[in-house]
């Protein structure tokens, strides 16, 4: 708490520059690149829309919990404000997805033009042909107001699956149309560099002689459509995309995986760990820690093809944690051990459930079977 009192001003400080110096149209949607480095588009970004809707959020909790409330429900309206705008202004329901950004008219057709250089060069007919017929779309149907705009298909438009945002029928739509932007190692950065086969195609694999950022497959795209697959209750998906990352693993950096998938730019980077730790620890195995509080919630999703699974000696402030899964014909056993006496939320589809080892106490809320226990071992099983 001392630590979230010393940084929480300059948090304050940080949200408020962002929405009184950067958005001049005062809409909620910051202008500016955000994380895709291409010339000219810096308008309304999706991620920039959807990591601050995320940023609210957050810091409506930490104002919450520093006991400024007024504080913490102005943030919590922003977020709120924030979520629905970016369903409703940010959605195309042509492209079945959310839309690279909002701008004007005659951005658009700038970037149309960059774009059909790219795709032209890169020799990918069928991006030329969508972005000759988006742009016709502009000229016959031509609009003075900024509206929503997918050209590039970046994989920034997965942003609102990533950080939860997307109701549920968008988000499965949009996670599927994103299957169309992969290659056998993962996710394109800029979708109208893929292949025509691409999406489909399991086995081969053809980079180019000379480095370029074009064309590039990341590691951080492939891993935040994990966390968005999961964040929708599809593990096996998830688990998918981690597979693809894992084909590059050790190729340059024993133990690691390059930035650029199979082997190119640096021969490490920072945000696999994200592109791993999140799907595997926070979502496979559902462990989401409060150690200020001694609270540990733990909801597990597994993949299908995952029979057995552990995860051990997880730290968690001065708390170990781990955790033993198995399925075998129909019958599913999960077994939790902890270093000290926390209180652990144990959150399991609702079905009946027999605890051989512990004392939990149980309840049912919202279709799902709570067991609730400070035991330093416990194991449930459900036939």
């Amino acid at each position: 708490k001392e630590f979230l009192k010393r940084y929480f001003p300059t948090i304050k400080k940080g949200l408020k520059w962002l929405l009184e110096e950067n958005d001049d149209n005062k809409n909620l949607f910051p202008d500016g690149f955000g994380m895709m480095e291409i010339h000219g588009l810096d308008s309304e970004m999706i991620d920039v829309a959807s990591y601050t809707q995320r940023a609210f959020a957050d810091a409506a909790l930490m104002a919450e919990e520093l006991e400024e409330t007024e504080l913490a429900q102005d943030y919590q309206k922003l977020s709120d404000q924030l979520k629905e705008k970016i369903n409703t202004k940010f959605w195309s329901e042509t492209f079945q997805s959310y839309a690279d950004f909002i701008g004007t008219d005659q951005q658009a057709l700038k970037l149309i033009e960059d774009a059909l250089v790219r795709a032209d060069t890169l020799n990918k007919p069928w991006a030329v042909e969508e972005l000759k017929a988006t742009k016709q779309q502009i000229l016959h149907n031509p609009s003075d107001k900024p509206r929503p705009f997918v050209l590039y298909h970046n994989w920034v438009v997965n942003t609102p699956m990533e950080m939860g945002i997307a109701d549920s029928t968008k988000a499965i739509l949009a996670l599927d149309n994103a299957k169309k932007f992969t290659n056998p190692f993962g996710v394109f950065v800029t979708g109208i560099d893929r292949d025509e086969t691409a999406g489909a195609d399991a086995g081969s694999f053809k980079g180019s002689k000379v480095f370029t950022y074009t064309g590039a497959v990341m590691t951080l795209p492939t891993g935040v459509q994990a966390v968005a697959e999961n964040n929708y209750g599809r593990p096996d998906q998830a688990l998918d995309y981690l597979k693809r990352m894992s084909r590059s693993f050790s190729y340059a950096l024993p133990g690691s995986i390059y930035e650029v998938s199979p082997d190119y730019g640096m021969m490490t980077q920072a945000w696999n760990i994200y592109a791993f730790a999140v799907p595997i620890i926070n979502q496979f195995f559902g462990i989401e820690p409060m150690a200020h509080k001694k609270t540990i919630v733990i909801e597990p999703q597994m993949p299908n093809e995952w029979d057995t699974a552990s995860l051990e000696n997880v730290k968690v402030g001065e708390n170990e944690i781990s955790i033993w899964h198995s399925e075998s014909e129909g019958s599913h056993q999960i077994k939790i051990q902890q270093t000290r006496d926390w209180k652990i939320k144990l959150i399991l589809p609702e079905g009946d459930y027999v605890t051989t080892e512990g004392n939990p106490k149980t309840s049912t809320e919202n279709g799902k079977t709570i067991l609730t226990f400070s035991d330093q071992i416990i194991v449930v099983t459900k036939s």
